[in-house]
């Protein structure tokens, strides 16, 4: 909620900002009056002259749109120099300056922001930025799906590859990620590498090649498999192509990434574990503590929320309605929220289902409730409503302190 005085119509300025990348255009009104029209580049100078803009209309009110990582700079130039400001969803804009009345004259992106402020201010759902001591979980976790992404990506490109030298491999590895996998890969990208090695000396190869952790007998499964598919192959390429030598790099990139996959796996849950939520959301069984630490790094500080259907409303799993006279809509998501944290809870949810057999968890049987005749869900509607019951769970955990216990849930 914005201050009083920044709700009192005319008394304040309101200061639209169109941004772009490294620049921004700006209109300063008080009320529906244009006062002045400027541009900054985002760099000091073009902060400095913003500050003093601003400090000489005092009270202003900034609105301006979330574009990425080009809005970044000016959220943080808000923030330091604790001037009060809305940043808005692009969507939310677009939505509300449809319904602003119309005028005779063309207007700026900027200084339809302004009207907005003017007339709509109180509206507005500005997004805030995370708090500092959530900042680096957010970086973090940002990274970790990066790399999850990159890697996946480059798995894809492996599989297509190897569909041209040596396909059997694709059916024998899925994916192709493991050590185990990706060492084989290397080694017989094609089926002409086989030739004069016999499943025994392939065994010893990869052994040297493989941790010590990998059990003999699964080697030496592998070798006769990937043996005998090699005796039926038929390439679409020759030994000596290119794409021999790529496929052996994409093995090399999937390794690298493995490894800066694990390392930032383990530094997320060391940091997450310094916040106190941690524990009570780990406490839920099958939360997991990695998909715990980025679900904090995407949704920020969970006690922010005053209710579960704000936190659905900011992951974008709460219900979009259409209904006009006789035409009804089914009921679907949102989607306008947060999707990383929205995958993330999704995610959270199938590892719940895959480890039903360990534990008690109300959430899996309310999964199973909703699967149940005489009216099963589809599993898309079950899963979502499952989100949001762990949304509630979350949220009862986190603000009244207290750790998971199956026997005090509703079930």
């Amino acid at each position: 909620m914005l201050p009083q005085k920044y709700m009192e119509g005319d008394k304040v300025h309101i200061l639209g900002i169109d941004v772009s990348r490294g620049k921004s255009s700006c209109a300063l009104l008080n009320d529906h009056r244009i006062i002045k029209e400027f541009k900054i580049v985002h760099n000091k100078q073009g902060l400095a002259k913003l500050k003093s803009i601003i400090k000489d209309s005092s009270p202003v009110l900034s609105v301006f749109e979330t574009t990425g990582i080009y809005s970044k700079v000016l959220t943080t130039f808000f923030t330091n120099e604790n001037f009060e400001y809305l940043e808005i969803n692009p969507l939310e804009s677009s939505i509300r300056m449809a319904s602003l009345r119309r005028q005779k004259t063309d207007r700026s992106d900027a200084v339809k922001l302004a009207l907005l402020g003017i007339e709509q201010k109180s509206l507005i759902h500005g997004r805030r930025p995370y708090p500092k001591r959530y900042e680096r979980l957010h970086l973090m976790a940002h990274r970790y799906l990066e790399i999850t992404k990159e890697r996946s990506r480059t798995i894809n490109h492996l599989h297509a590859a190897l569909e041209q030298s040596f396909p059997e491999l694709n059916d024998l590895f899925k994916p192709i990620r493991s050590v185990l996998g990706l060492t084989f890969v290397k080694l017989y990208p094609h089926p002409d590498f086989l030739i004069g090695d016999i499943p025994e000396t392939m065994a010893k190869r990869v052994t040297s090649l493989v941790s010590h952790k990998i059990h003999l007998d699964l080697i030496k499964k592998r070798c006769v498999e990937v043996w005998n598919a090699g005796q039926i192959s038929y390439p679409a390429v020759p030994a000596d192509s290119f794409m021999i030598s790529q496929i052996q790099a994409y093995c090399d990139e999937i390794n690298q990434y493995n490894k800066m996959h694990e390392l930032l796996k383990q530094q997320l849950i060391d940091y997450a574990n310094k916040f106190p939520e941690f524990r009570l959301i780990t406490s839920i069984p099958g939360a997991g503590e990695i998909s715990t630490a980025l679900m904090m790094g995407f949704t920020g500080d969970i006690k922010r929320f005053s209710s579960y259907k704000q936190l659905n409303a900011y992951i974008g799993i709460d219900l979009r309605r259409v209904q006009s006279g006789d035409i009804k809509k089914a009921d679907r998501i949102n989607r306008r929220g947060q999707n990383s944290a929205r995958y993330i809870m999704f995610e959270m949810i199938r590892s719940m289902l895959k480890n039903k057999a360990r534990f008690d968890n109300h959430i899996v049987d309310y999964y199973y409730k909703q699967k149940s005749e005489p009216n099963p869900k589809p599993d898309l509607v079950a899963m979502i409503a499952c989100v949001n019951r762990l949304d509630r769970t979350i949220m009862n955990l986190v603000c009244t302190n207290q750790a998971y216990d199956y026997e005090k849930t509703s079930h």
